[in-house]
Parts: C-alpha cells; sequence; structure tokens
C-alpha cells in the first residue's frame, strides 16, 4: 500500500503568507490609484495633496522597520502580523468616513506604523526561518500574494467605487481584510518550525550529505561593513529608485491612462494585468534567481525598467498599454523579491536582520518622494509625460547601479 505523502508544513506557510500579502499588499495597497480621482473631487482636492497621505505612510513604515525588526526576532512574526491585520483594517474602514485632507494624513500615520507588521520584511524573515533550502522560490510564492490580490481586487474595487462610491469601497476592503486575515494568521501562522515539531526545510540531497546544498554566502559581514561595501550603496541606489517607480505607478496609472482617453473597463483590464504580471513577475525572479544566479536576475529588472517607461510614453497606441501592463507589473516585482535573497548573497547572514531592515527603510522612501511629486507633475504641467521621462532617466541608473553591485561583489568575492 502506498503511504500517504505528506507535505511540508512550511508549505502552509508560504501559502498564508501569500493570503495575507494578497490582502494587505494586493488589495489595500494596490488599489489606491482607483481612489485618486473619486477623493480628489469629492474633496476638491489637487492629486498631489492627496497622494501626499501616501508619503505619510511610508515614512511612518520606514521609521518603525528597524523597531519591527527587533521586535519580531524577540516576539516572532504572528503577533506583530494579527495586530498589524487589525489595524490596517480598522483604518481602512476609517478612511470611509474621513471628510476634510487632514483626515487620509492622521490616517496615514497609523496605517504606516501597523504596515511594516504586515509587509514584505515581516513575510521574507517568517519565510527565512521555514526554510533553507528552495528559500528563493518560496519566497517568490508568497510575495507573489500582493500581485495576485492586486489582480483579484482592483476590477472588484473598481466596479464598487463605480456602483457605491469610494466610502463604500473603503468599507468593503477594511471588513473583507478583518474577515480574511485574522482567521488565516490565527490558524495557519507559525512562527518556527520548532513550534510543531519540524526543522527548516532542506533537500533530500542536501540532508544525506549532511549539509545544505545551497551555495554558502561568501561574506559575512556586520551593519557597519555591509555599509562600507560599494555594494551596498550601488544596490541602495538602484532599489531606491525601483521603489521610487513601483509606487508612483500603482499610484497614478489610472488617472494616467483614463486622461489619455481610456475607458475605465479597458483602463481596469490593463491594471488586473499589470497585477497578474507583479504576481508572475515574482515567480520569474526567484527562479531567475535561484537557478541562474543574481546577475540574471539583475538584467531581468533592468531590462523591464528600461522598457517600461518608453512603453507609457507611447501608449496613446493601443497596443502600448499592454506592454506597459506587463513590463512595469515584471519591474516592479524587483521591490520586493530580490531584497532578502541579494543580502543574505553579498553581505551574509551575520547582520542579516539589520541590514534587512535599514536597507529596506532607505528603499522604501523613494515611493515617499515619488507619489506626490508625479501628483505635482501633473498638476504643474496637466500631463504625466514630463514624469515618464524622468523615470526613464531613472531606469537607466537603475540598470548601471545593480548591474554594477553584482560585479563588484564577484570581484570582492575573488579576493578571499
Amino acid at each position: 500500500m502506498i503511504g500517504k505523502i505528506r507535505i511540508f508544513f512550511g508549505w502552509r506557510i508560504v501559502g498564508a503568507s501569500m493570503i495575507v500579502l494578497a490582502v494587505a499588499m494586493g488589495m489595500y495597497f494596490s488599489t489606491n490609484s482607483l481612489f485618486v480621482i473619486p477623493v480628489c473631487d469629492s474633496l476638491g482636492v489637487s492629486r498631489s495633496q492627496f497622494t501626499l497621505y501616501r508619503t505619510i505612510i511610508t515614512l511612518a513604515s520606514a521609521a518603525t522597520m528597524p523597531f519591527y525588526a527587533k521586535t519580531i526576532r524577540r516576539l516572532g512574526v504572528k503577533k506583530p502580523l494579527l495586530i498589524g491585520a487589525v489595524a490596517l483594517g480598522m483604518v481602512n474602514i476609517c478612511y470611509s468616513f474621513a471628510n476634510q485632507l487632514w483626515h487620509f494624513y492622521a490616517l496615514a500615520i497609523l496605517n504606516g506604523i501597523f504596515a511594516v507588521s504586515v509587509h514584505f520584511m515581516a513575510i521574507g524573515i517568517l519565510i527565512s526561518d521555514w526554510f533553507i533550502d528552495q528559500r528563493g522560490i518560496a519566497t517568490s510564492l508568497a510575495y507573489s500574494g500582493s500581485g495576485l490580490g492586486g489582480a483579484i481586487m482592483i476590477p472588484v474595487v473598481s466596479h464598487i467605487i463605480e456602483l457605491a462610491g469610494w466610502r463604500f469601497a473603503y468599507r468593503f476592503m477594511g471588513l473583507l481584510g478583518l474577515a480574511v486575515m485574522i482567521p488565516v494568521i490565527l490558524f495557519l501562522v507559525k512562527d518556527k518550525p520548532e513550534t510543531v515539531g519540524l526543522e527548516p526545510y532542506t533537500l533530500p540531497g542536501a540532508k544525506r550529505d549532511g549539509k545544505k546544498k545551497a551555495e554558502s554566502p561568501a561574506f559575512h559581514l556586520s551593519f557597519r561593513e555591509a555599509c562600507q561595501t560599494n555594494r551596498f550603496w550601488l544596490l541602495s541606489i538602484g532599489f531606491f529608485l525601483i521603489s521610487m517607480f513601483a509606487s508612483a505607478v500603482n499610484t497614478h496609472s489610472t488617472p494616467f491612462l483614463l486622461d489619455i482617453g481610456y475607458p475605465i473597463v479597458l483602463v481596469s483590464s490593463v491594471i488586473s494585468l499589470f497585477m497578474v504580471f507583479l504576481t508572475v513577475g515574482k515567480i520569474i525572479l526567484g527562479v531567475a534567481y535561484d537557478r541562474f544566479g543574481t546577475l540574471a536576475g539583475n538584467i531581468i529588472i533592468a531590462l523591464c525598467c528600461l522598457i517600461f517607461p518608453v512603453a507609457a510614453l507611447l501608449a496613446h497606441i493601443p497596443i502600448f498599454p499592454w506592454i506597459y501592463a506587463v513590463m512595469v507589473g515584471i519591474a516592479s516585482s524587483g521591490a520586493s523579491v530580490p531584497t532578502p535573497i541579494i543580502i543574505a548573497r553579498y553581505f551574509g547572514t551575520r547582520d542579516y536582520p539589520m541590514i534587512y531592515s535599514m536597507f529596506t527603510m532607505i528603499t522604501t522612501l523613494g515611493s515617499s518622494i515619488s507619489v506626490p511629486a508625479m501628483g505635482a507633475v501633473y498638476d504643474y504641467s496637466g500631463s504625466y509625460r514630463p514624469a515618464w521621462i524622468a523615470l526613464l532617466i531613472s531606469s537607466v541608473i537603475i540598470s548601471v547601479c545593480i548591474v554594477a553591485a553584482e560585479f563588484s561583489f564577484r570581484t570582492n568575492a575573488k579576493r578571499l
């Protein structure tokens, strides 16, 4: 009789992480652009004024990241996840009662403080505790939830706004988030394999050999030592700019496409395709980094970063919004999946949580600048075209930085 196949419990953790990010990042974050026009029209404010609340969220998140890195290591991931899930659900419900701009700003502070607890950083630490081998694919699958959630919820929320208004849409998202995330976190998330009598996942061959199959990092640097390397600052610049465009396009893609004359149904389909490739892109990058190395993953990001602003500039031609959606989806995946993989490879695991949190804090500041800046460009010029030109220049810088960081790593590794 053939024995029953047992699936490693860590893959349930991956599934739970996908659901958490599908709500926290896919629904709460990725639907932002749908609210820009209706909220601005309702409150009588400009796009740059309204989207400034995204900057406040980012700054509050960046300020609390080092605190959460230490808290997670002390208390585990589950408790902060649960607190963050409840807080974010309530914040979204409260958005629906906002009658003045400062209401959004005040709620944005709370949003930013608690968003970190259900952010990529927390999920990345959770996955790293459960997986030794196949950590890249496990991370990319977990992170893909953000794109999947966006792909599902963008057309749903768009339809709700059209039928019932933006206030009802915020209430719907808050209540749905509470209903989904709380039971998933309570019943499926476990902080470490030891809590259920298991060990971190390793491939069978690795167990037989008594060692980890995956390549060990060449360096084991402290945070201070990492900051003294060229590759740390090359990566910081490159991923700062990736974070900058990822947040900007997430918030402004819908109003951009509506402004150039596309109907809301087509725009929702394009944005959904963007979210689909945000999901697919994470898996592509996870496989590329695992199988072909960091250079291959970095090159994929660089090429997509160069193509998407060109497609945006040509978006008045019907085929290019779809090309834009595919390229910007994969490029935006570069804001999440590569970080835990690259940090472990380039700097080692000696001071991993602190390097991870500080690197993430630096890079996420890009979104605090880009969202209101892109809104201000539109308010001043009446067009997003100057912003796309600026993002094209930024994409060249991104390509140079992330490829140069790889060669810097290889050069220094050869000297060991």
